[in-house]
This record gives C-alpha cells, sequence and structure tokens, in this order.
C-alpha cells in the first residue's frame, strides 16, 4: 500500500470518528427455528433485522431506518428494504420534518402516529415480520410558544396489517392542520382534517378543551365529527360520524381518582388511520392483557372510572371499572370489567402483588371471565431477587350452552440485576378456541406451553434474549395499541444495540 493511500485512508477514519459524536442509532435482530405449532414446515430458519441511524447537524438531524427480513419457508415474501427516511428542522419552538414522521392530532380521534419499540409484528395471512408501527410519508411542520401551537401535516399513512413491501399499503392521503391557544393553564383548540382514498374523501372537525383547575384537577374534553357526511360512498343514506371523549382526574398525596367517556360512531377513518383513547385497563398481568376487549370504533360507548390509595410507601391499592356497549345493526354487545390490585412490601425485601378480576365480552360471547393472582418477589443481596407468578383464569362462553374453560400462568424468575435474569414459564389451557390445533384430525383437549426465558444485559448497549420452547400467542396491547401475536414453537434469539 503506497504511503499516499494510506495517509488518505488515515485521514477518511480520522474525520469520521472525530464527528462520530454526531451519529446515533440502533440495531434490532431477531433470528427463529420453529414455527406456530401444527404448522408444516414446522423447522423454518427466519431472520428479521431494524437498523436505524440517525446524524445531528446542529438543529438539523437526518434519519433512516432499513428492514430486513428472510426465511427458508418459500411461501413467505422476503424482502430488504429502506422503509423510512427523514430530514427535520428544529429551532427554539420551530419544528420542520419531510419524509417519514409520527405525529398525533388532539388525543387521536382522528389520527395518530405511533411506534411500540423493539416490537415485531407478524400478521397471521402473510407470515412477514416487520416493525409495528404507523408512520406517515409526507411533511410536518409546527411552531409553539408560551401561548400557542400550530401545525400542519399532509402525508400518507401506512398500513401496517399488509407486508412492508406491499405497494397498496399507503392508500390514504391525509391534510391536517391543528391550532390551539393557552391561556392561564387552560387550552382551546381546533382541527381541520381531510383524508382522501380511491373511494372517498372525508372532512372531519375537531374541538377540544383541557387544562389544570386549582393544580389538583386535570380535565380534556374533545369532539370530532365528519362535515360531508352527505358524501358517504356505497351508503344509501348519509351515517353520522362523530367522536366524543372526555376526562377528568384528581390527584394529592395517597390518592387518586379519573373518571373518563367516550362515545364513537363511524369512527374508522379510511384504512383505520384513527385511534381513539380505548377508555380500557391496560394490564401488566399477561391472562388479563391476552382478554383485553378490543375497541369497535364503528359504534362504541362506554366509560371508566379508576382510583388509586397509598396508605403509605409500602402499600398501593388500584381499583377499575370500564363498560363498553357496541351496537351492530340491530343488536347491543356489552363489555364490561372490574378489577382491583394490591401491591405491598413487607420487611423491604418482600414484595406483592395481588389481583382479582371480573369481566365479560359479549362481542366473544363470554358472559363472565374470572381471574386472580399472586406475584411475590423476594429480594437477595449482591442484586439477587427471584420472583413467583402465578395466574389463574375461568371463563364461561355460551352459545347454544354455556362452557366454561380454564386458563394457568406460571413463572419462576431468577435475576441478578441488571445483568442476567432466567425463567422457566409454563401455560395451560383447556379452551378449544386454543387447545384445539386444526393442523391435526384428532381434536386436542388441552396445550400446554411450557418456555425459557433468558436475558443478558452485558452494559447499557447491548441486550440479548433467548426464548425456547412452546409460547402461547393472543392479543396484546401496549400504549393504548392492540395486535395479535401468533403462537410459536421453537428457539427465539434477539439482540438488540445502540449506538
Amino acid at each position: 500500500m503506497s504511503l499516499r493511500t494510506t495517509a488518505v485512508i488515515l485521514l477518511f477514519t480520522g474525520s469520521v470518528l472525530k464527528s462520530n459524536a454526531q451519529f446515533s442509532g440502533n440495531n434490532l435482530a431477531e433470528y427463529q427455528f420453529g414455527n406456530i405449532p401444527g404448522v408444516e414446515p414446522k423447522d423454518v430458519h427466519s431472520i428479521y433485522d431494524q437498523f436505524n441511524l440517525e446524524y445531528r447537524l446542529k438543529n438539523f438531524k437526518v434519519s433512516g431506518r432499513l428492514e430486513n427480513f428472510y426465511s427458508t419457508d418459500t411461501a413467505r415474501t422476503h424482502y430488504t428494504k429502506i422503509t423510512q427516511y427523514a430530514l427535520s428542522y428544529q429551532k427554539k419552538g420551530l419544528n420542520l420534518k419531510a419524509g417519514h414522521f409520527f405525529e398525533t392530532l388532539g388525543k387521536g380521534l382522528l389520527f395518530r402516529g405511533y411506534e411500540i419499540k423493539n416490537s415485531i409484528y407478524e400478521d397471521q395471512i402473510y407470515r412477514v415480520k416487520q416493525g409495528f408501527y404507523r408512520d406517515a410519508r409526507g411533511v410536518f411542520g409546527s411552531y409553539s410558544n408560551k401561548y400557542f401551537q400550530i401545525k400542519a401535516l399532509w402525508g400518507e399513512p401506512l398500513i401496517n396489517q399488509l407486508p412492508i413491501n406491499d405497494p397498496n399499503n399507503r392508500l390514504d392521503m391525509v391534510s391536517a392542520a391543528e391550532a390551539n391557544v393557552t391561556l392561564l393553564k387552560q387550552t382551546a383548540g381546533f382541527i381541520w382534517m381531510q383524508n382522501e382514498n380511491e373511494f372517498e374523501t372525508a372532512k372531519y372537525l375537531s374541538a377540544y378543551l383541557g387544562g389544570n383547575l386549582f393544580d389538583i384537577i386535570d380535565y380534556y374534553g374533545e369532539f370530532a365529527f365528519r362535515t360531508n357526511e352527505d358524501e358517504y360512498s356505497n351508503a344509501a343514506e348519509p351515517e353520522q360520524s362523530y367522536g366524543a371523549y372526555f376526562n377528568l382526574s384528581y390527584s394529592s398525596p395517597g390518592f387518586g381518582v379519573s373518571f373518563e367517556l367516550k362515545d364513537y360512531q363511524n369512527l374508522f377513518i379510511g384504512s383505520g388511520i384513527s385511534d381513539p383513547p380505548t377508555l380500557i385497563k391496560e394490564h401488566i398481568y399477561k391472562l388479563l392483557n391476552r382478554s383485553t376487549h378490543v375497541p369497535y370504533f364503528f359504534d362504541e360507548s362506554g366509560m371508566q372510572v379508576e382510583f388509586f390509595i397509598a396508605p403509605n410507601d409500602d402499600h398501593l391499592i388500584t381499583v377499575n371499572h370500564s363498560r363498553s356497549k357496541n351496537e351492530i345493526g340491530e343488536t347491543g354487545y356489552k363489555s364490561f370489567e372490574y378489577f382491583a390490585d394490591w401491591q405491598f412490601t413487607t420487611n423491604t425485601v418482600n414484595q406483592f402483588k395481588i389481583f382479582a378480576d371480573y369481566s365479560g365480552d359479549e362481542l366473544l360471547f363470554e358472559n363472565a371471565r374470572y381471574a386472580s393472582g399472586i406475584y411475590y418477589t423476594r429480594t437477595l443481596k449482591q442484586n439477587l431477587s427471584f420472583s413467583i407468578e402465578t395466574e389463574f383464569q375461568q371463563i364461561e362462553r355460551t352459545f347454544s350452552e354455556t362452557e366454561k374453560v380454564q386458563n394457568i400462568y406460571t413463572g419462576l424468575i431468577f435475576n441478578y440485576s441488571p445483568k442476567f435474569s432466567a425463567a422457566l414459564i409454563w401455560e395451560f389451557t383447556n379452551d378449544p378456541n386454543a387447545a384445539d390445533n386444526p393442523g391435526t384430525e384428532e381434536i386436542e383437549d388441552t396445550q400446554h406451553y411450557p418456555g425459557m426465558n433468558l436475558a443478558f444485559k452485558p452494559n447499557r448497549k447491548n441486550t440479548i434474549q433467548l426464548f425456547a420452547g412452546k409460547r402461547r400467542g393472543g392479543p396484546a396491547c401496549t400504549s393504548g395499541i392492540c395486535y395479535e401475536v401468533l403462537d410459536f414453537k421453537g428457539i427465539e434469539l434477539r439482540w438488540s444495540y445502540r449506538f
């Protein structure tokens, strides 16, 4: 190698290292060997990778995302694609973006962008893995100061149920503007939005008011409605399309209460760009999270009330009740939940979580669900601890007659914080909706789901997770977003790295 070539390489390397502080990013990689239980081929290798990179220069930021998926199952679609790219400028109250962005109007009654970090979505039909998010591709701008805020956006929202490389995964075009004014801790605003696709053009207006009263009471109310209802496509008569949401909460040391109301009518906009508040308790407990009522935005009304009491630092009691009603045709379907949770600590080393739950969902023909559970954690010396978790649920489901089915979850977890954790998991069900394997001729009455989870975090930048066994899927809800997780049997290895 010549001296000149060596000098050029060293100069280039030095300049890159010097500017390396401007770069940041992360990578999420997953390898799986296995498949959905009972689905052929049984032994499938699949690899998913998501690489995110951004570069900052003063007030500018350039970012991009590269996603890859490969599987030895030839029936699945493979891809390597730059799925996001953006240029943004931010200075004081000014924020400008071009490319892909995540934004929400109001509380999301009309439009909501989101991303569930470190999640990987796989649809039952397409079996293609991708990140779970809904962005928009276009332009966005906002300006805010102490007294007012204005924002505008124009873009194509992602249909995240379709594969990321599907040419039809951005069928809507959204144009919107939002403005609000804040005085004396009270904020009043309005939203205008238009959504276009090949079927129709829908126009909406929304008004909201929120703020703080006496430094202890927070409130927010929003009402959105379609302004061109007479232009509905494929409808003999105009249909009302509106959404109403209201929240009131009070908090003081050791006590808090919140109350919410919702009324959504034909608020499924376009391909599903709206995502109003669900008013459903989001659970950390596995069986309860899997049984969460999924809102039906074509017609749903209801309420949620929750309060907590913390008599001291060692005790926290939470009580929640939610209720919804769906009208489909001339039939009304109700769902409800009563939930109580008590978390307390004894002798500073024993931590308990005890819950009880009673719920039902007529849309699923589940007129009664009873659940309870106990979580116990013992803190040991030198950052060591172990936990025992157990949950039990009975569901009464009525078609022509009533059947009673049971679900059980239990786990034994050893933890060396923050470096390492190991968990042995076992689940059981005799629910025919989950127990029977459609790929076999016989009818299975029960299913067992044994599994092992290992997590290793060698430093702040790397996290490695290993699962081996059989894992039960079902609905999962995070940050008000519900999606389906598929069953899996085999080995799964994930590596998350940030720099």
